[in-house]
């Protein structure tokens, strides 16, 4: 061993050269060294151990920040003392696995080589089953060194090792043979493999775009309601406004897809178990977890910069919407009732945004309106969440946490009374003064109402079907009627904004 461990990296490697030469390559007596962090798993354990103990214990966030910045094993140390590990809820490559398997079973010894603390390495070998023992080392530890302690115990060229990042190219220069997982382009590059097979396994395992994934841009269609105030023809024909109120959609977007980068971080695990939403980013592992908190700050930080370029008091209105993003991420989604009041809340701050930059109060029944049809639409989310997870057999894997399944009916009423109340106050709307001073034909509004009941009703017959996922924004994009609905709605609401009807005799 001292022998070895006294020798160069180049000499190890020359050593491997000529144990490739002798052994064949499907010599089963030949043991397989695998990487858990890279390989087996798409993540990190360190990261999804922090990522838990924030979830279950947001106040903990000072102490952590103080051991990470004090030193990295510590952090580490403290993280596996504090949180609660679960190994069945880790990202691991099914691809690879099966590999594993097929090895296992042809009696090739199986070593699991990672830097986890040694009760989180050996609760993933027990669960997983395929391992004949763990190799423990240093979290500092670089890829020559790994390479000479596994050429200690087993000898240069003695061993194969499967790994997935340039930190083992000193491993694989000394491993009889490489598996690669995962293998980027820049590592396929690497002029070692002139004169090195290997395996390649999960080539396709890096999908591009999944940065846009994070960000959730289907859902900034809702960013466009900061844009009502248009509807007035002083702010139309403002320049200033509407430069202004593009800054802040903009703005707006970046802060909001920052709450969904949060909330998708928070709601990782109950995502991996979750029927649609596990093929997500952070579920997957596609986007690592220090790689999404750099996400969001990044995206925070810009879309502040730009509203504070605007405004002082439209960067301090959005800081209260990420806060009550963040808060609903946290509590607020796993209580009762109080989950539909802070989505209505989300919703409506973008109304309230364009009147700000717009400088002038909102209409009160602009607000009643919206308030009660949002809240008929966050009734109907929370619905086909719990219907989704009563057809999926899992409700502990859904943000309905607070609900039961006996619960749908109730949910319903709440959520067609929100409907048909705003309904209700569009058509007693049309006969204020305040109609008159802001349309021309303010009559024609209650054309909008048959088609307001409509729409209504025939999503909660869809959403009582199971067809209304638990975005119905975005069952409404795809569903063709919603769009015939919104198109003939947006001509009525034209007519009645910019032409003039004679109904005199009929009202």
């Amino acid at each position: 061993m001292t022998n070895i461990l006294s020798l160069s990296l180049r000499d190890l490697s020359t050593r491997a050269l000529g144990q490739r030469v002798r052994h064949r390559r499907d010599d089963p007596a030949i043991p397989l060294c695998v990487k858990l962090e890279g390989a087996v798993l798409r993540t990190g354990t360190t990261a999804e151990l922090a990522l838990a103990l924030l979830r279950r214990q947001p106040w903990m966030l000072p102490a952590m920040l103080t051991w990470l910045f004090k030193d990295r094993a510590e952090f580490r140390d403290r993280v596996v003392e504090h949180a609660v590990f679960e190994p069945a809820s880790l990202p691991y490559r099914r691809p690879f696995l099966a590999f594993l398997r097929r090895e296992a079973a042809s009696g090739r010894e199986i070593f699991l080589v990672t830097r986890a603390r040694p009760e989180v390495a050996r609760a993933i070998a027990n669960h997983l089953g395929l391992f004949s023992d763990v190799i423990e080392i240093a979290h500092d530890e670089t890829g020559e060194a790994i390479a000479r302690t596994l050429c200690a115990r087993f000898g240069s060229g003695d061993f194969d090792y499967a790994g997935g990042g340039h930190a083992d190219i000193p491993v694989w220069r000394t491993a009889r043979r490489s598996v690669i997982v995962a293998p980027s382009t820049q590592l396929l590059k690497n002029q070692m493999w002139n004169s090195q097979t290997a395996d390649v396994l999960c080539p396709d395992d890096r999908v591009s775009g999944r940065y846009i994934d994070a960000l959730h841009p289907g859902r900034w269609i809702k960013n466009l309601l900061i844009f009502i105030p248009l509807l007035d023809a002083a702010n139309r024909n403002s320049a200033h406004f509407v430069v202004s109120a593009y800054l802040a959609f903009c703005a707006y977007c970046l802060i909001a897809s920052a709450g969904y980068v949060a909330n998708d971080l928070v709601d990782l695990r109950a995502d991996r178990r979750h029927a649609v939403k596990h093929r997500r980013v952070f579920a997957t592992a596609r986007l690592s977890i220090p790689r999404g908190l750099l996400l969001f700050l990044g995206l925070a930080a810009t879309g502040f910069g730009i509203s504070f370029f605007l405004s002082p008091l439209l960067a301090g209105w959005m800081t209260v919407y990420l806060a009550l993003s963040l808060s609903y991420s946290l509590w607020l989604k796993k209580t009762l009732i109080l989950d539909i009041l802070a989505l209505t809340a989300l919703t409506m701050h973008r109304i309230l945004t364009g009147f700000i930059i717009a400088a002038t109060v909102p209409p009160f029944w602009l607000l009643l309106f919206g308030g009660f049809f949002f809240f008929g639409l966050a009734m109907l989310a929370r619905y086909g969440e719990l219907k989704s997870s009563r057809f999926s057999g899992s409700r502990r894997a859904t943000r309905a946490s607070a609900y039961r399944p006996g619960d749908q009916d109730i949910l319903a009423s709440f959520g067609l009374a929100g409907g048909y109340l705003s309904a209700a106050i569009l058509a007693l709307y049309a006969i204020t003064p305040d109609a008159q001073a802001a349309f021309r034909t303010p009559q024609a509004l209650w054309l909008l109402c048959p088609l307001l009941l409509y729409w209504v009703s025939r999503v909660w017959i869809f959403a009582r079907r199971g067809r209304v996922p638990e975005d119905p924004v975005q069952f409404a994009l795809k569903d063709p009627a919603s769009l015939y609905v919104a198109l003939a709605s947006t001509g009525i609401f034209l007519v009645a904004a910019f032409v003039r009807l004679p109904l005199g005799p009929f009202i």
